[in-house]
């Protein structure tokens, strides 16, 4: 049976508890549940809990937490994502495309060319734009969104095998993707571009240049490909298993 999925990072099995004020206020005025009904409850850790509404009224909505629906394991493939800052709304849906296909961490970051300026209250949009994917597709992990950063400072985080997307040329991206590392980390550019010193830089930290075909891919359309083209990859390997 399809619940309504909701999510709440605590989850105390047997227990009343409390939903965070931002699913309650959608459990109530949006969906219009009331007491008695069963929900989904999400943890974003691989859990998926039963719960049945016990009190919805203006100011709370508690529910009781009874039996584990689903868990979901870890996946033994991690892709850390490099993400551009992108203007008009484009950077909350690359969030939700990396939430649905499998994506591990998200790292959005600025570089000479990006053109979008991280707002006060970015961070929280994504966030709640990630919740929001979590919910609609069914996944039960919920990807760690880390502070937009330069991409200086973000270049020297120690990801195992670093890849950069590069117009220029590099290698081929299905050398990059056989076999498939156990941890990856994708960067792609922002719709500028990335500068000739940045290029230098990513080099001089290890990272290799990644050729994405003959044509000029605009930012979300590398960032979806890399995406997609990972998801498929390691799906093969978890269905041989």
């Amino acid at each position: 049976m399809t619940l309504p999925r909701f999510y709440s990072p605590q989850i105390l099995p047997g227990q009343i508890q409390p939903l965070p004020p931002e699913e309650a206020h959608h459990l109530r005025e949006v969906l219009r549940l009331r007491r008695g009904q069963k929900i989904a409850l999400l943890n974003g850790r691989g859990e998926e809990w039963e719960a049945v509404l016990e009190r919805v009224e203006k100011r709370k909505v508690e529910v009781l937490v009874q039996d584990r629906r689903r868990r979901e394991p870890p996946s033994p493939y991690r892709f850390h994502f490099g993400l551009p800052l992108r203007k008009g709304g484009r950077t909350e849906y690359l969030v939700e495309k990396a939430v649905e296909l499998g994506i591990g961490s998200l790292y959005p970051y600025l570089s000479r060319y990006t053109v979008a300026r991280p707002g006060e209250r970015l961070l929280e949009r994504l966030k709640r734009r990630a919740i929001q994917a979590l919910k609609q597709s069914g996944r039960l992990w919920l990807p760690e969104i880390h502070p937009p950063e330069k991409l200086e400072a973000l270049a020297t985080h120690p990801f195992p095998f670093r890849y950069f997307a590069c117009e220029k040329g590099g290698q081929p991206l299905s050398q990059a993707l056989e076999p498939l590392p156990r941890e990856i980390f994708l960067l792609v550019g922002p719709e500028g571009g990335l500068a000739e010193e940045e290029i230098e830089y990513l080099k001089e930290q290890a990272f290799l240049p990644l050729d994405l075909g003959p044509y000029i891919l605009r930012a979300e359309t590398a960032a979806f490909f890399l995406m997609s083209v990972w998801r498929f990859e390691s799906l093969k390997l978890l269905e041989a298993q």
